[in-house]
């Protein structure tokens, strides 16, 4: 049975409990045979956060006042530039030069899921709706192993992200943007979430995400779901005139607004509202 919705999904923070890119990178501190607070002739992680957010902070006040709907994602998409300078200061450094999928495999058993979130996977399985996760976390084969290593084999689950570059002996060569996906903003998630739409011609698409950086696809999404309670985004939201609903609000007859996202605390709120509604559901 074929459903005519897809569930595209954020990772960190969203499927995870929480941010889990510290994870990826104590992977490149332990192939140099050391933590993230050893010295291993790589600076330190919080070296890299600090500078990180230095050009973050640089760039926002460069930016200006962000009033519109339009300056938050202008600003947002604008913002690869500072994602791509973190990036090229961790290909420089080597971080994940000697790094293999076991490093990252044994990472992602730290990984903690939100609960209920295989629930609603099984669900869609039931339901015949496509799934997907777009993510742009620095590795496809860390994410697909944590998925794996909770739920068992997720083939029918696709990752899109970033992943680290490995040379034919399956050791890293440093370089971090290899793989058929190359995702830094929202706005290269919400072009990927619009050429599967194209490519799913007649499907609705159900985004789910928990941060400002998630706002394009949210809001290019035919029913754009916010999970948790992330200070950032609701302020955001608020600021730029984006009003954000309990889910049992969701009328899925209604057509689409496209100021409108619906929040949910947990997963299983989606088994209870929405285009995967279970009456048979409990909480």
């Amino acid at each position: 049975m074929a459903s005519q919705y897809m569930l595209l999904m954020d990772w960190d923070e969203t499927i995870t409990s929480a941010d889990t890119v510290h994870l990826v990178a104590e992977a490149g501190y332990q192939a140099h045979g050391t933590s993230s607070s050893l010295s291993s002739g790589v600076p330190p992680w919080s070296e890299f956060t600090n500078a990180y957010m230095s050009d973050y902070v640089a760039y926002q006040a460069s930016f200006g006042p962000r009033t519109t709907l339009r300056d938050e994602l202008e600003f947002l998409t604008r913002s690869a530039d500072v994602e791509q300078a973190s990036v090229s200061r961790i290909e420089k450094a080597g971080l994940f030069k000697s790094v293999t999928a076991k490093h990252l495999q044994m990472q992602a058993a730290k990984v903690e899921i939100r609960p209920g979130f295989f629930n609603v996977i099984r669900r869609c399985r039931t339901l015949g709706v496509m799934l997907g996760i777009m993510s742009v976390n620095w590795s496809q084969v860390f994410i697909r192993a944590a998925l794996e290593q909770n739920f068992g084999p997720c083939d029918d689950v696709p990752v899109y992200c970033n992943e680290i570059e490995f040379d034919k002996d399956g050791t890293g060569t440093g370089v971090m943007s290899n793989g058929d996906y190359v995702l830094r903003t929202g706005a290269d998630k919400a072009k990927l979430v619009r050429h599967l739409m194209a490519r799913n011609s007649g499907k609705k698409v159900v985004y789910a995400g928990d941060s400002t950086g998630d706002l394009h696809p949210l809001l290019d999404a035919d029913v754009g779901v916010v999970i948790g309670e992330k200070k950032s985004l609701r302020e955001t939201c608020e600021r730029v005139g984006i009003t954000v609903r309990d889910i049992s609000l969701l009328d899925v007859t209604s057509p689409k607004d496209g100021r409108v996202l619906y929040c949910i605390q947990e997963w299983n709120q989606l088994l209870l509202h929405g285009p995967f509604a279970n009456k048979k559901f409990v909480l």
